[in-house]
């Protein structure tokens, strides 16, 4: 979430149930919005136990890879054109809609192939013998440039609140594309390992390089330990780096340089800043480190600039080097929230966000207010992000805050183990053994009060290791065998009106109740339906004898 917080609140290890006003009191944005993610909390939470992880309500994201000529002869289709059907599917709790019936090559939100990056297709069109489905799951925030039907025009184009929207995304896997993720998984834990302090600590993490060995042996074809369902090694194949390999960050406070003069105390650790500030801890590249990236920003990642039209290359310099000019709609409201030379900047469109695209940020050489324009530097071997400046794809530069330590692409490199200064004593480390995925964020409140101090939990004295936040969630819909054949992973449910519909209509000498519009059945799935909620049969209850009378 980049948008302008004074902090995240919310924590649902602290099991609250409800935020409570009180009069007189000063009513704060991480208030309100730490009651809407109680709330929000408790409904996947609710959705997640009393359903499960991921399941489908009727025929909805149901699959079909065939269709009925004129003469009622079956015709297979390209996987481009495998129908994905209307309705409603449930990841971790979240609601996912799918408007309308579309093919994998159209769905909407549509991802980075998987496969083909950089053709112009959608990753579908060559698929392996064999391969697995799945969905991506999360929450993208959407500022007032990403969503400004949420502007009121009685404001006069005044940003009030932000936006939360959930989105999905159809992806593929194949063989040696999940190789590669354990092999990643294997690498990160067998750092973990040489880092680890303590024998307790070494045993658990050899539990979990041999429970990964295993998998990957059962994927091979090999041992699989009497798991021999596709559709359970395919859950657990998703979910090894949230349960084996997600990093970790601590972040303190760093003491200044002492002075030479050996009368001088150094100053104690302390946030050195002239104002609260929230910081963003951002991975920009995926992967190991070494591999992976990261960027930050000292107000969450909200300055953002919406840009008004084409961005012009400029030709290209002796060295090798370009400019680009970009036209503005508008600059920050002072300087603090606005452009200045040597500010990194991404460029960030739909397509950009929705692609989960790390491309290489670029610096500003000036910013014009009287041009509204401003000039970026592209260094030789660098290739920008082409902006679609169409006003639906919502074109914008976002302003990132390092400087010290940046690379010819804007970020910094992932360094495990040591710490990482940021500013005014905000510094950061990031844990041995992690296994990183583009848009992982931290968030650290730094406030000047107390003495200049960071809101970060430190139990028993040291700065805890937090994982990252804006996790994405992932399900398992389905998978091909050796012989083409497509297997469906999802449960199916019906609703309960549905349900009883069945039961009755099943249970002799009972007639369905009658009501004056009644409710249609659902559409029938696509592909047959692994599991089925099969309604208990209830003996109808006999009216008690009356009492004597007198």
């Amino acid at each position: 979430m980049k948008g302008d917080f004074a902090r995240v609140t919310f924590d649902p290890k602290q099991h609250y149930s409800q935020v409570f006003q009180q009069q007189g009191r000063v009513l704060l944005e991480a208030d309100w919005n730490e009651q809407a993610q109680i709330q929000l909390h408790l409904l996947h939470t609710l959705v997640r136990d009393l359903v499960g992880p991921c399941w489908a309500a009727g025929g909805g994201f149901a699959l079909a890879s065939a269709t009925t000529d004129p003469n009622g002869n079956s015709k297979p289709l390209p996987l481009t054109d495998w129908q994905l059907a209307p309705g409603h599917f449930y990841v971790d709790g979240i609601l996912c809609a799918n408007e309308a019936a579309c093919t994998l090559a159209q769905q909407p939100n549509a991802p980075t192939p998987d496969y083909g990056v950089g053709d112009g297709k959608s990753g579908f069109e060559n698929p392996p013998a064999s391969f697995a489905l799945w969905l991506d799951v999360w929450e993208r925030h959407l500022s007032w440039i990403e969503a400004p039907s949420s502007l009121d025009s009685a404001l006069d184009g005044i940003d009030t609140c932000s936006r939360g929207q959930v989105v999905w995304q159809l992806r593929m896997l194949d063989q040696p594309h999940a190789q590669q993720r354990l092999a990643d998984v294997t690498t990160a834990l067998n750092t973990r390992r040489q880092a680890a302090t303590s024998a307790t600590d070494t045993a658990a993490i050899d539990q979990q390089l041999a429970a990964v060995n295993q998998l990957g042996q059962a994927l091979k074809g090999g041992n699989q330990a009497g798991n021999t369902d596709p559709c359970t090694l395919l859950r657990q194949l998703l979910d090894t780096r949230r349960a084996y390999a997600l990093p970790g960050l601590r972040a303190e406070l760093g003491p200044t340089v002492a002075d030479n003069d050996p009368c001088v105390i150094a100053a104690d650790a302390r946030y050195r800043g002239m104002e609260n500030q929230l910081y963003r801890v951002e991975i920009h590249q995926p992967g190991l480190a070494g591999t992976a990236t990261f960027k930050w920003s000292r107000e969450n990642g909200s300055v953002i600039f919406p840009v008004a039209g084409p961005a012009v290359l400029g030709a290209a310099a002796a060295d090798g080097s370009r400019t680009l000019t970009v036209p503005l709609q508008r600059f920050g409201r002072d300087a603090r929230l606005g452009l200045a030379a040597n500010d990194w900047v991404e460029l960030v469109d739909d397509g950009y966000t929705l692609g989960q695209r790390a491309w290489p940020l670029l610096q500003v050489l000036a910013a014009s207010v009287a041009d509204g324009s401003v000039t970026l530097a592209v260094p030789q071997g660098v290739t920008p992000w082409t902006l679609d400046t169409d006003p639906a794809s919502h074109p914008l530069l976002r302003r990132w805050d390092q400087r010290d330590g940046a690379n010819a692409q804007g970020v910094l490199p992932v360094s495990e183990g040591a710490a990482i200064a940021l500013e005014d004593g905000v510094q950061v480390t990031f844990a041995p053994g992690g296994l990183y995925a583009t848009g992982d964020y931290w968030l650290i409140p730094a406030r000047v009060a107390g003495n200049g101090q960071l809101d970060w939990p430190a139990p028993g004295g040291t700065a805890a290791t937090l994982p990252p936040r804006g996790l994405h969630h992932y399900a398992a819909l389905g998978l091909t065998g050796d012989n083409g054949s497509y297997q469906e992973c999802c449960c199916r449910f019906d609703s309960l009106c549905q349900l009883l519909r069945s039961r009755v209509a099943n249970a002799p000498g009972l007639a369905p109740a009658t009501s004056a519009a009644p409710t249609p059945a659902p559409a029938t799935p696509a592909t047959p339906a692994k599991n089925t909620l099969t309604p208990r049969k209830t003996p109808v209850r006999k009216k008690p004898p009356s009492p004597p009378q007198g």
